[in-house]
């Protein structure tokens, strides 16, 4: 990432603290630093703190740990560069590590340098001091800035809404979905640094096509209403994540899909392209509760049908959702799934139909759905208005209109983009996931 200094002609206006938003680094300062930037490239000097965020982009903990040693010794004398430095340690978004202590000692170093009168030192200063558990004196740091905010109004009432923060501290907002998926991604690194997870190839080398033999949830009976829903289905979708290898070889990314519970053991299922990625190292699931756990064998897959039975390792207690076969068109259906990495979202719409598609010798029925969801919704489940899954989401299809003179009568290719006309979204009946599971395809 690239950190530029607080410099520029507008007024920034300050991120709240513990929302840990970023904070806009060029045309966003107050007072000092307005002519250095303005006229185009931030000074030379603060260079040097872009190269503290590229090393922790890095992940080189170590290496920005140094650089952030030079800074302090080598520009002692710059308040606007040990500004910086703190404000982007304390406020920059996506952060793996932040170096609370190292912002402290460049904030109260800009502090000596600038007297008791730069709004934009004050409030980094005052930041500074309440994340690292000073909490008082950050407030009396922050207050400063506020009096010496006093000509300018909306700056004024910036701070004023951070100290009515740092003075009643806002209650715990829980991880944004970055930071889960974060968390799931160092934790995947993780078990297989340690030796825990199992390379998918291995998963896929061991996994049968015959059914596996699963006790399943009763059928929940009597519809609820859509938030009461919500709260029955949600602790028994999980994420399913992979390290998947980038196609230059070089590291991994991490691919995002969703499964659901069959099992307290912790039996899941999701879609069989989901775990098809043979040279993984890594297949993981995050449960509802935020729990991460590694892929120890594929119990049972159904490759056309596009199905996965999943065993993940140490899981207990989970709750799961019972299969019931025979949902009819025009029957509402209700999804929760992570769409783009939007996690836990929930649409509903109606079955539209049920057809077979049929492709190297082989057919399956499948039934199309108004539920929204899209890529990362891949392996979620199709409720009914009690919570019994009837489907499981597997695919979407873009529909597009179609000009015979443009194509001189064929039939075959979209005009383009803009003439999208509507999304077939596709799903497995619950009937397909109960015959894998040794279950009934009924109630």
């Amino acid at each position: 990432m690239t950190v530029s200094p607080r410099g520029g002609a507008s007024k920034r206006r300050p991120a709240p603290i513990l929302a840990v938003v970023a904070c806009c680094w060029l045309g966003s300062a107050v007072g000092r630093g307005a002519d250095a930037t303005a006229a185009g490239d931030p000074p030379a000097a603060t260079a040097v703190v872009d190269d503290y965020f590229t090393a922790l982009a890095g992940a080189d903990a170590d290496a920005a740990a140094e650089i952030g040693t030079r800074i302090l010794r080598d520009h002692a004398a710059d308040a606007l560069v040990l500004d910086s430095l703190a404000w982007g340690i304390l406020t920059e978004d996506g952060l793996g590590h932040r170096d609370l202590p190292l912002a402290l000692r460049a904030s109260q170093r800009a502090h000596e340098l600038t007297g008791d009168d730069d709004v934009q030192v004050l409030e980094t200063l005052g930041r500074a001091l309440v994340m690292n558990g000073r909490r008082d004196e950050g407030i009396a740091m922050h207050r400063r800035a506020v009096e010496c905010a006093a000509d300018d109004p909306s700056t004024r009432l910036v701070l004023l809404e951070i100290l009515a923060e740092y003075e009643r501290p806002a209650a715990d907002l829980g991880p944004t979905d970055d930071e889960r998926l974060r968390r799931i991604e160092e934790a995947a690194r993780d078990l297989v640094a340690t030796g825990r997870a199992v390379p998918v190839n291995d998963l896929l080398a061991r996994t049968a096509v015959r059914p596996c033999r699963v006790e399943l949830a009763r059928p929940c009976d009597g519809p609820l209403p859509s938030d009461q829903l919500f709260e029955r289905v949600r602790p028994s979708v999980v994420v399913v994540a992979a390290l998947e290898p980038l196609d230059d070889g070089e590291g991994h990314d991490v691919s995002l899909a969703t499964g659901f519970v069959l099992h307290p053991s912790g039996i899941i299922v999701t879609n069989f392209h989901v775990v098809d990625i043979p040279d993984a190292p890594a297949l993981v699931v995050q449960t509802a509760a935020g729990t991460i756990h590694p892929v120890t064998e594929i119990l049972a897959v159904g490759t056309f049908a596009d199905i996965a039975i999943c065993r993940i390792d140490g899981a207990e207690g989970l709750t799961p959702l019972p299969l019931v076969a025979g949902a009819k068109p025009g029957q509402r259906l209700h999804a929760l799934s992570h769409p783009d990495a939007a996690l836990y979202s929930f649409t509903e719409g109606i079955l539209s139909r049920y057809f077979v598609h049929r492709a190297d010798g082989q057919a399956k029925t499948m039934f199309t759905t108004t539920v929204d969801f899209a890529v990362g919704s891949s392996g979620g489940p199709l409720v009914d208005d009690s919570g019994n899954v009837v489907g499981m989401v597997s695919s979407t299809l873009a529909v597009y209109a179609q000009d015979d003179e443009a194509h001189d009568g064929r039939r075959d290719e979209p005009v383009s983009p803009g003439d999208f006309q509507m999304g077939l979204n596709m799903c497995v009946p619950a009937a397909d996931i109960l015959r894998l599971v040794g279950g009934s395809a009924g109630r």
